[in-house]
């Protein structure tokens, strides 16, 4: 490459073959052209290297790290270790990208001078068959209103301001959460003060992989979430309530009032605020039993 490169993707590889290639051309079509794409084969055993080898001899741009098998957490922090882009890009090797992703988010997250950058995305199957969408939060306040109940972004489609992860020193694994991670990570993002935007367009295709992970691990992960949750709501709790009261739950759409009913339903049982009961009975009735559903699912 003749210069710095602006943006550096970051893409863990490991046994991902049947992905792999629409992975990588989803970053190499995009219509911003100036980054580096770091790829690091996490010790694969099917033909991962040979595909990303391939591609390798047609793009410059392309770093390969080989190796053995360390894990997910290590080859982020290595490929961030050694990426020289002011922006960190991330990007899993069985995702989309859209071909105006990176161009979209470093417009914004320069204009809003944001630490992290996400967008809308929609969730494939194996298949590439349409499962789902979801929408993220675009507001400041509604950051804080996801964070309490859930990510507000995808973890392999934001962009990350390297300069912030340098001056405060921060690691992938460095919680004490290694179940609900992205959950942690994101938290932890909040309490040191980052600005949250996102792209308010589609930029993203999340693939929605089966895992064969075990009953305990699941348990783990709901743990570790709900424990994240109620820290979160009980530290924001006089915050989270001015926003609500504050707010016109007409224009919400109904995942944002069901994350704030489940939200307040944590405030109730831990007898914080009476004020809830009230606020609770704005949202729209629908959104309320999804909540009750989500909260006793997860909280009993």
């Amino acid at each position: 490459m003749n210069k710095t490169p602006e943006i550096s993707v970051i893409m863990p590889v490991y046994n991902t073959e049947l992905f792999l290639d629409k992975a990588i051309k989803s970053i190499l079509e995009q219509s911003f052209k100036n980054f580096e794409f770091i790829i690091i084969n996490d010790g694969s055993t099917d033909a991962s290297l040979e595909i990303i080898q391939r591609y390798k001899k047609i793009d410059n741009r392309i770093i390969l790290i080989n190796r053995e098998n360390k894990g997910l957490i290590h080859s982020l922090n290595e490929g961030i270790e050694n990426s020289k882009g002011e922006y960190i890009a991330r990007m899993d090797a069985d995702d989309i990208s859209f071909p105006n992703r990176f161009e979209e988010q470093i417009k914004l997250i320069k204009k809003d001078n944001a630490d992290i950058c996400g967008s809308h995305f929609f969730i494939i199957n194996e298949e590439d068959e349409f499962i789902d969408t979801f929408i993220v939060p675009l507001k400041k306040r509604n950051f804080l209103n996801y964070l309490c109940i859930t990510t507000p972004f995808a973890h392999p489609s934001v962009m990350l301001k390297k300069s912030f992860l340098t001056q405060n020193n921060i690691q992938y694994g460095q919680t004490i959460y290694q179940n609900a991670e992205d959950y942690a990570l994101w938290v932890q993002f909040w309490n040191l003060g980052a600005k949250f935007t996102n792209v308010n367009a589609f930029l993203f295709k999340y693939r929605d992989v089966k895992q064969s992970l075990s009953s305990e691990k699941q348990k783990q992960i709901v743990r570790e979430k709900r424990k994240i949750s109620k820290e979160m709501v009980l530290n924001n709790h006089k915050k989270l309530l001015l926003n609500y009261e504050s707010m016109d739950f007409t224009t919400l759409s109904k995942m944002e009032q069901r994350l704030i009913a489940v939200s307040l339903m944590i405030l109730i049982k831990y007898r914080l605020s009476l004020k809830c009961i009230k606020i609770l009975l704005k949202i729209n009735k629908s959104s309320i039993l999804l909540g009750i559903i989500q909260f006793f699912r997860v909280w009993y």
